[in-house]
């Protein structure tokens, strides 16, 4: 058998808020670390998107940090890495589970033999795992944490690297206030994204305008152009699609889901009594639905930007050759022009990192 699917660590109870550090003793290289969480549902009123159950995702060997994100900064990754959004749960139905799956990809698609995550590389590797249940869907009161490894089994692989994904800086947004960024320039970049969520807001009222540029403007990237035009002009992937479960909607309900431009929201009544089911078409992750009685209603959402994040590629995602080599560059640095939103912006990237 060429490849295995290691159970790191078997489901356990997750109830109590804290950080999961589990040692990674399989020897094998990996070509994906998948984490999945759950929470039984308390109530049918929405709190937070189900990936806020999880807050920090970090693997660590001691001080090295080869990779730390948090869950909703790992599911936008994982949308630009596949083209789709990883497996959930999104249902905001009382005494049913939320969940949410987040993916740590090592190489270019699964089981990659040319960059894979090799933990004899390392002395002391650790996944170290931050949640809280209660943090996301609907109150949860009981919570599930469950990893698995997709391995390198009966084959010698022998991986040059690996893709580092990391949270470089974040900031409170200040409305139509300048912030500049110096980006790290030790190793090439397959992606560089800008993330920022707040209900009701695009992202271009979060994040207005974009500027990239190397060695005090010697070289510009990217010339502080508008994020109304970047959007459309670096999106090549499908638009995002997932179904929600709700139930308590005999009023308006704030319902969160992943798109968070250009959603566009389709509801169902599951029940004869409600005759009458609608929603807004939102921005900022989040719409507004009303029913006329607490039956079950599902809702299929499709949109682009997952959680507030735009990626800025660098060539072909496959192609390492293609990939932003910032070697000899001595400065790096992003300068983004706040619009009228609110919140905080995070920029995270994920980097060709050798062995």
């Amino acid at each position: 058998m060429r490849y295995r699917i290691a159970s790191i660590l078997a489901p356990e109870g997750a109830d109590t808020a804290g950080t999961k550090t589990i040692d990674i003793t399989d020897t094998k290289p990996m070509s994906r670390i998948t984490i999945q969480m759950k929470g039984m549902n308390s109530t049918s009123v929405p709190t937070a998107h189900p990936a806020k159950m999880i807050s920090k995702i970090e693997l660590v060997d001691g001080s090295n940090v080869l990779f730390s994100l948090s869950g909703v900064e790992a599911q936008a990754l994982n949308y630009y890495e596949r083209g789709r959004m990883p497996d959930g749960l999104m249902s905001y139905v009382n005494d049913t589970y939320c969940g949410a799956c987040f993916e740590l990809n090592f190489g270019r698609y699964l089981h990659d033999e040319m960059f894979a995550f090799d933990p004899t590389k390392f002395s002391n590797p650790q996944l170290k795992i931050t949640h809280n249940k209660a943090s996301g869907g609907c109150a949860p009161d009981a919570g599930i944490l469950s990893v698995f490894a997709h391995c390198f089994d009966e084959q010698e692989v022998k991986p040059i690297g690996f893709m580092m994904s990391k949270e470089q800086f974040s900031y409170t947004l200040t409305a139509s206030a300048k912030q500049q960024i110096d980006l790290a320039c030790d190793m090439p970049y397959r992606f560089l994204f800008i993330k920022s969520l707040a209900s009701g807001y695009a992202p271009y009222t979060q994040f207005n305008k974009i500027k990239l540029s190397e060695n005090n403007d010697q070289r510009v990237i990217i010339n502080d152009e508008a994020t109304s035009d970047l959007v459309k002009l670096l999106q090549d992937l499908p638009n995002i699609v997932e179904s929600i479960l709700c139930y308590d909607l005999d009023g308006e309900e704030t319902i969160y889901c992943s798109p968070s431009y250009l959603e566009h929201v389709v509801g169902l009544g599951m029940n004869a009594a409600d005759t009458a089911l609608f929603a807004d078409q939102g921005y900022g992750g989040t719409f507004d639905a009303t029913g006329t009685a607490n039956q079950l209603s599902t809702f299929v959402v499709r949109g682009q930007l997952p959680h507030g994040t735009l990626a800025i590629p660098f060539g072909k995602k496959d192609i390492p050759e293609d990939w932003y080599d910032v070697s000899k560059v001595g400065t790096l640095k992003l300068t983004l022009t706040a619009g009228a939103g609110a919140g905080t912006i995070e920029i995270f990237s994920q980097q060709k990192r050798l062995y």
